[in-house]
């Protein structure tokens, strides 16, 4: 077999490998794919379906026993991928399995709906924000970002500093910890952490605002990948909170 073939199929196989396992089952076909522009709503456990949505069928995302690569942003953003070849644009999670000791992947339960209503989209959208809004009082002169990393067994020896630009070190984060941080210096700035490799999240950090991000670890060839997600504000201050 020729050798740049045999790579790529090696390499395709390590992706699939590599991957949350994804199974739907779909009970209505006739909605045609949504448009990239078109926004694709999360409701958790604890929102309703808007009335006259229409079913589109059921949406599984777990751990194939090989997975890597799935972490929460990973597997939200595979579920939106999926609604939006079903032609759905509600995804409404059933269950949400975090990491734990049987697994180090986030694994959700979904269902699938489509509504065409534009102000049950628009109200559904204006409530996320609500949630989102930032607790900070209206005349506060500074952001706030907050680094946490959930307990989890897989990579619980390794912790790894927190940066920001350039070499500025701004805290550290190791198993079940967390830290916040203060700042005036407004504009787009990046916040990154280092162990065998770098990950990283860039935001626009505005005055008044509030930012949460979640860190980990995942499997690497020496001693682990970090691991920095960006995560919406009601997310985050559940899970913020949940570590003493």
């Amino acid at each position: 077999m020729n050798k740049k073939i045999l790579l790529l199929l090696l390499f395709g196989i390590t992706i699939v490998a590599c991957s949350p396992k994804i199974r739907t089952n779909l009970a209505n076909t006739t909605f045609p794919p949504i448009e990239n522009n078109e926004e694709i709503i999360i409701l958790d456990e604890t929102e309703k379906v808007p009335q006259n949505s229409t079913f589109i069928g059921d949406l599984k995302i777990g751990d194939s026993g090989f997975s890597t690569d799935c972490g929460y942003n990973t597997v939200i953003e595979n579920a939106k991928e999926n609604a939006q070849k079903s032609g759905a644009n509600i995804i409404e999670l059933t269950e949400v399995k975090k990491p734990n000791f049987g697994s180090t992947c986030y694994r959700i339960k979904a269902k699938l709906y489509r509504n065409t209503n534009r102000e049950a989209i628009a109200g559904l959208i204006s409530k996320r924000d609500l949630r989102n809004k930032s607790r900070l009082p209206e005349n506060a002169d500074y952001a706030i970002i907050y680094f946490y990393r959930p307990r989890n067994f897989q990579g619980s020896m390794i912790g790894y500093k927190i940066r920001l630009d350039d070499e500025t070190e701004i805290g550290r984060v190791r198993n079940g910890e967390k830290f916040k941080f203060k700042t005036r210096d407004f504009g787009e700035h990046k916040f990154w952490g280092k162990t065998e490799s770098q990950d990283s999240v860039v935001i626009n950090v505005k005055k008044g605002q509030e930012y949460f991000i979640r860190c980990g670890i995942k499997m690497g060839v020496a001693v682990g990948k970090p691991e920095m997600y960006l995560i919406e504000n009601h997310i985050g201050i559940k899970e913020y909170e949940e570590i003493e």
